[in-house]
């Protein structure tokens, strides 16, 4: 189940077991404390097991199976849980027969779903599945944290925010949800405006490069080149640079592909898999370049990719790249 589901299922009826798993931490820590709070017992009375401790298979059998002692429920959290681990026997027969005072709460960020522990897991409790999130994915959160925060966002504030996060490859909630309670108390009134972004959101990782492909979009090269040579002044970005103007310019190629195919605007936004708002922008920003360019381009960058990896090239195989896409030639 998806982190909305799940929390919902938390109030509808309480199992012995579950699954929390995936990668984005701010919804398995939120459904983890909702589940300790439905069960209405003392923290200090939770069981920790860290398998990133090397815990035995063992020893977590007898804490999930053993008998509550001085308090009503045994409850077990195990963190880490790889199911990589082959003589699982033991383990499957406790949790397909749990004693109803006892509870077990498992924690893993790459669960395989093949292995016969992960269906017992689906068919006597309950799992999450907390995937990162991609750009596009945010508003669903955004509109439920507005709403706990009592503000409001508009288009402007909107499309602000979109273009800030479209550049990032997987999202951080607890940054967003830092910057959002941030927000709250800086924001007089209801409405927050891309003003008030513009003032408060703390640079995010990788913005920087956003204003690398406006530049270029733009036709201004001299000033794309300067941002580049900013960027670069640190060599461990090279990596996060080249990865920015690839992912721009297979997004330009593939809008320019579904245009063609008759899809426009912010009906892009499905196959191009980004906000509508952005897939719109990347559309129209599409027809300023050749189809021809792009290829080109694609493939140097590929190439200045494993050259920069072995040593081959330096600073100046960007610098060309970043030239041509902002010239067009």
């Amino acid at each position: 189940m998806k982190f909305k589901e799940f929390m919902k299922s938390l109030d509808e009826n309480l199992k012995n077991i579950y699954l929390l798993s995936g990668e984005e931490t701010f919804y398995i820590d939120k459904a983890r404390e909702k589940i300790f709070s439905k069960l209405a017992v003392d923290r200090r009375e939770i069981v920790v097991l860290d398998c990133d401790e090397k815990i035995s298979l063992s020893a977590i059998v007898n804490n999930i199976d053993s008998a509550p002692l001085f308090t009503e429920k045994n409850v077990v959290l195990i963190k880490n849980f790889s199911f990589a681990e082959t003589k699982t026997e033991s383990l499957e027969k406790v949790l397909q027969n749990m004693q109803p005072t006892n509870f077990a709460i498992f924690t893993s960020k790459n669960p395989d779903k093949r292995r016969k522990l992960y269906k017992i897991i689906s068919a006597v409790g309950g799992i999450l599945e907390a995937d990162l999130l991609k750009s596009w994915q945010v508003d669903e959160w955004l509109n439920e944290k507005l709403k706990s925060i009592d503000k409001m966002m508009y288009g402007a504030a909107r499309r602000y925010f979109a273009e800030r996060i479209a550049i990032l490859p997987e999202i951080s909630l607890y940054y967003l949800e830092n910057e959002f309670e941030k927000i709250s108390l800086s924001v007089k009134g209801r409405e927050i405006t891309a003003e008030d972004l513009q003032k408060n959101l703390t640079e995010m990782p990788e913005v920087s490069s956003f204003s690398l492909t406006d530049a270029i979009d733009a036709k201004k090269t001299e000033l794309a080149l300067k941002i580049l040579k900013t960027q670069l002044r640190d060599k461990n970005k090279f990596p996060i640079v080249i990865t920015v103007l690839v992912r721009h310019v297979r997004q330009l190629l593939r809008a320019k592909f579904f245009i063609k195919k008759g899809v426009k605007g912010k009906a892009l936004a499905e196959p191009l898999e980004l906000n509508p708002f952005i897939a719109q922008k990347i559309g129209e920003k599409s027809s300023s370049y050749s189809t021809k360019i792009l290829e080109e381009i694609f493939l140097e960058l590929a190439d200045a990719d494993f050259k920069l990896k072995i040593g081959r090239a330096g600073a100046e195989i960007l610098e060309r790249a970043v030239i041509k896409l902002s010239a067009r030639f």
